[in-house]
């Protein structure tokens, strides 16, 4: 399974940074394009590294780096993840798991380390 060419993951992560983008150009926000740059990167980098792992608890390992990189991300680029990419980010990373079958559709697998 090719995580990075899914259709799903593509439209959540393309909405994600769409939204982030609009609202950094419409608000007065702290983060800037490397901000949103950054966590399209952590993304990425989170479909690589989970597309390895070979058990559920390689697999959580990966999303608890993920949620790590974030959470660093998202303090010092206040009000970066939001609400909505919050709910977005979630949902990018728990498909990323259920497609491989390390947890199911709706168990929210970042829940437990993140900050935002």
């Amino acid at each position: 399974v090719n995580l990075s060419n899914n259709p799903e993951l593509k439209a959540i992560r393309a909405s994600l940074i769409d939204g982030m983008t609009s609202y950094m150009r419409n608000s007065r926000t702290q983060y800037g394009p490397g901000d949103i740059q950054r966590c399209a990167q952590i993304l990425d980098e989170h479909l690589a590294a989970v597309q390895n792992a070979k058990s559920r608890e390689e697999a959580l390992s990966v999303v608890k780096t993920t949620v790590f990189k974030l959470n660093q991300l998202n303090e010092r680029s206040v009000d970066l993840i939001e609400t909505d990419q919050r709910e977005q980010i979630a949902s990018f990373i728990i498909k990323a798991g259920a497609l491989l079958g390390f947890n199911g559709e709706h168990e929210d697998v970042t829940e437990k380390w993140r900050e935002w």
